[in-house]
């Protein structure tokens, strides 16, 4: 039996008002898989060429202590 077979027997047992919990947050998730959050062609395209990028330069401890208002930790 899958993970989804198992929720499903379970959700099948719970009381309405819980079951309607569950019906928003599954529509929350399946909402975020829509294709509005997709990266358009153009934004894959710089993705590829950064990830691609042999010597990569990042911004300095200072450029996101300003950013953020405190540094990070590595």
């Amino acid at each position: 039996m899958t993970i989804l077979e198992k929720f499903l027997q379970f959700a099948e047992h719970l009381p309405t008002d819980r079951m309607n919990s569950v019906e928003m947050a599954l529509a929350e998730i399946m909402e975020s898989y829509s294709d509005r959050y997709g990266f358009t062609s153009f934004e894959q395209q710089v993705i590829d060429q950064r990830v691609a990028e042999t010597q990569p330069a990042f911004a300095s401890g200072e450029d996101v202590a300003r950013l953020f208002g405190k540094p990070f930790s590595v």
